[in-house]
């Protein structure tokens, strides 16, 4: 299964957005800032990287565009408890430099693993559902 890196400064919210990854079989890294998450992307390019937005080191639209000069294919997925769904909100700025799809906190482990596979291509069928 492809790697995932997962960034959030919340530990409670990393731990629950790496759990059903890990569950059904993504192999997965976490960091909790953006600093950190460059240097763990440095060492192992990750297939995925699922990052909050509104971080309190290294914020997630620099990391965005961070790891984007370094793979632009990278398939991002931007998280953010930002109600606004505007152009100008935290997940409509992550589109715009980049990310291939967005979550609004609270998000369900199916939405998660949902956005996951379509980035990976999955067609529905694979281990990329929640248990």
């Amino acid at each position: 299964m492809p790697a995932v890196l997962v960034v959030d400064d919340n530990e409670l919210a990393r731990n629950l957005i790496a759990m059903p990854l890990s569950e059904v079989g993504f192999s997965v890294e976490t960091a909790s800032g953006g600093h950190e998450a460059l240097e763990k992307f440095k060492a192992h390019r990750h297939q995925v990287v699922v990052t909050d937005i509104l971080m309190t080191e290294g914020e997630g639209i620099g990391l965005i565009r961070s790891l984007l000069e370094s793979d632009p294919d990278l398939p991002i997925v931007a998280v953010s408890a930002d109600p606004r769904t505007n152009p100008t909100s935290s997940l409509g700025m992550a589109t715009k430099v980049g990310a291939k799809k967005t979550l609004a906190k609270p998000f369900t482990a199916y939405d998660l693993l949902s956005a996951v596979g379509a980035l990976l291509g999955d067609d529905g069928d694979s281990a990329a559902q929640p248990a």
